[in-house]
């Protein structure tokens, strides 16, 4: 672990503006791949990036409150407890833990819970995005609402 100093962090969001940005999917249309460079000689194909530096999500206009008022039954996914992906069919499975939501309100928090399914299928149920995405690693992904996820132990 290293210890970052705050002028560090400025100079890194500084060199962030004049990185030039990619998009990997515009409109629900894949735009881009990460090819590297072992990549672009078995595919004889030019080199993109081998995997994103920072990693953006386009972020919606409701905080997480708002999110969970437009819920009236769901779970409030609030930490994952491990798991696995398969990275060639995208099933996967991760324990969780959070809160239940009904009514739009939280109501009992829940743990040691399976979240079950396919990757592929579930960025396809996607509903909204808040405005509240992390800014505390290189992914700026904000909380996500999905339709149809499967929960195993409740």
């Amino acid at each position: 672990m290293r210890v970052v100093r705050q002028s560090e962090l400025v100079a890194a969001n500084l060199l962030i503006e004049f990185i030039q940005q990619k998009r990997i999917f515009e409109n629900g249309v894949l735009k881009t791949y990460f090819i590297d460079t072992y990549h672009e000689k078995k595919m004889n194909v030019p080199p993109t990036i081998g995997s994103p530096s920072i990693l953006t999500l386009q972020t919606g206009t409701k905080a997480l409150e708002g999110l969970i008022a437009g819920v009236s039954k769901g779970i409030l996914v609030t930490g994952f407890n491990g798991g696995n992906c398969n990275s060639s069919t995208g099933d996967f499975s991760y324990g969780m833990e959070g809160f239940l939501i009904e009514k739009g309100e939280l109501t009992i928090p829940i743990s040691e819970m399976n979240l079950t399914g396919n990757m592929f299928t579930l960025w396809h149920s996607l509903v909204e995005t808040g405005n509240d995405p992390r800014l505390s690693s290189s992914w700026r992904i904000p909380s996500l609402v999905f339709e149809g996820v499967n929960f195993s132990g409740i």
